[in-house]
């Protein structure tokens, strides 16, 4: 499984997968997203408690699909939050692993950019 919504099990996955790809992989690049206590609307600061994010699994599995087409990773793994999410919640989190940092760092930011899209 690579989409992940309960993230126990994305951080359980993520040891096993660093474990199994040890000697193949060069590196993993990930990120992780949080839910801020502002929006930036117009370039201005405007105070938020929350966010509701719909879930997205297909769409990211699609984007996963595409990443690995398009960039030379060896795997790609994300966890995406869904519901009415809190600040200082995970939105989301991505993490590609890799022979070579430079394909990981692209990866990583396509991935992220295109999951920003549907929020």
């Amino acid at each position: 499984m690579r989409i992940y919504n309960n993230y126990e099990e994305f951080r359980d996955n993520i040891e096993k997968l660093v474990e199994r790809y040890k000697g193949e992989i060069g590196c993993y690049v990930s990120i992780t997203g949080y839910v801020r206590d502002y929006h930036l609307v117009e370039g201005k600061k405007i105070p938020c408690k929350g966010m509701v994010v719909r879930d997205i699994s297909r769409e990211i599995e699609e984007i996963v699909e595409d990443a690995l087409k398009r960039f030379k990773v060896i795997e790609v793994v994300v966890y995406h939050n869904r519901g009415y999410l809190k600040v200082g919640d995970i939105i989301s989190s991505v993490y590609v692993f890799a022979r070579h940092r430079k394909e990981a760092f692209l990866a990583c930011e396509y991935i992220i950019e295109e999951i920003k899209k549907y929020h």
